[in-house]
């Protein structure tokens, strides 16, 4: 991690606390106490067990995504991709920073670049359609049960905001999928801007190689069409399995508090986060996540136990990412590291 990102870090962290902080000190009294004393530690350990449960769902359907196309990426490689990559997301605006590890990784399991970042972008989109589908449909319960103003009108505008960055997101990534000529022309553009000061040899054989990649890029979309859609298939229903573990964390932790678990207005509630966590404001929506989370919630649960709940909920979907892609990241610095001294030792 180099200087700017452990900047981002712990300005995400710092965003984080101090917005936990406040939450805490606007909501504690002797009630908090209580329902410190009554959790259920039990329901803490599932609700952490869920969340991993999600990432390996995630892993597996690198997996299943990679093999459709003739590729084979180890479970435990691809788990530790997803695991570094939770670390990135949690320093960078809207969370795509995992993105680029998990193409670099990857493209270390022997996976061309192309192919890397068809499947990392495929993965993307059937994320995207799942929660386009889904805020649609949240943001028509949550009009219809809370048309009476009980949620503050910013954290409204804020979810439709996400809304309309996400739609953006998906209609960008269809856009990819159905102009080659267009990204080809980009792919030039953006090369031509590290190629001014090169021989025109260099620049033919660049300008050749960018070409290359995008035919291959699309050509692996074209699989996922093709030959590989059972990968495509089983994708679409790991995803939902991930999504499935990952919403039901919030509702283990209500019923950890002795609360009803409220899972159809709970899932409601985390898409519309969801959304909100896209906009691009703060590094990882540190802070964002924090008020959201907070005043979704308080309208379900008694004032006195929202601080608590939010500290908790974030403990296993934030700070356990963190700690777990510090792992994860050493680990592939640990690799790279032995990598290179064989390399040495061989020459």
């Amino acid at each position: 991690m180099d200087a700017k990102q452990k900047k981002f870090l712990w300005i995400s962290i710092g965003l984080s606390l101090a917005v936990l902080l406040i939450v805490i000190l606007l909501t504690f009294d002797e009630n908090t106490i209580t329902a410190i004393q009554q959790l259920n530690p039990a329901y803490l350990l599932l609700a952490f067990m869920m969340h991993m449960l999600a990432m390996g769902f995630w892993a597996a359907r690198i997996v299943v995504m990679c093999r459709s196309l003739g590729y084979k990426v180890p479970f435990g490689h691809s788990l530790n991709m997803v695991c570094a990559g939770q670390l990135i997301a949690a320093i960078t605006p809207s969370q795509v920073g995992g993105e680029p590890v998990r193409i670099h990784e990857l493209y270390k399991a022997d996976m061309p670049v192309a192919d890397a970042t068809a499947v990392v972008l495929i993965e993307r989109l059937m994320e995207a359609v799942l929660m386009v589908l889904g805020v649609i449909f949240a943001m028509s319960i949550f009009s219809f049960v809370y048309s009476d103003g009980v949620i503050p009108q910013g954290l409204i505008i804020a979810a439709w905001c996400g809304t309309a960055f996400f739609t953006g997101l998906l209609l960008l990534l269809v856009i990819i999928m159905r102009k080659p000529a267009l990204i080809k022309r980009i792919a030039l553009k953006v090369g031509g801007l590290f190629m001014k000061k090169m021989n025109p040899a260099a620049v033919e054989k660049i300008t050749g190689q960018i070409l290359d990649g995008v035919d291959e890029f699309y050509t692996t979309f074209r699989l996922f069409a093709g030959k590989a859609k059972w990968g495509l298939f089983i994708g679409f229903i790991l995803t939902f399995c991930l999504w499935a573990c990952e919403y039901s964390v919030a509702s283990i932790i209500l019923m950890g508090l002795g609360y009803p678990p409220n899972v159809l207005l709970s899932i409601v509630f985390q898409l519309i986060i969801a959304v909100i966590m896209m906009v691009p404001l703060t590094p990882g929506a540190a802070g964002i996540a924090e008020l959201a989370y907070a005043g979704f919630y308080a309208t379900i649960i008694p004032s006195s136990v929202v601080g608590l709940f939010v500290v908790l909920l974030r403990m296993i979907l934030y700070y356990s990412n963190i700690l777990i892609g510090f792992i994860a990241s050493f680990l592939i610095v640990k690799r790279e590291a032995a990598n290179k001294k064989v390399i040495r030792e061989d020459g």
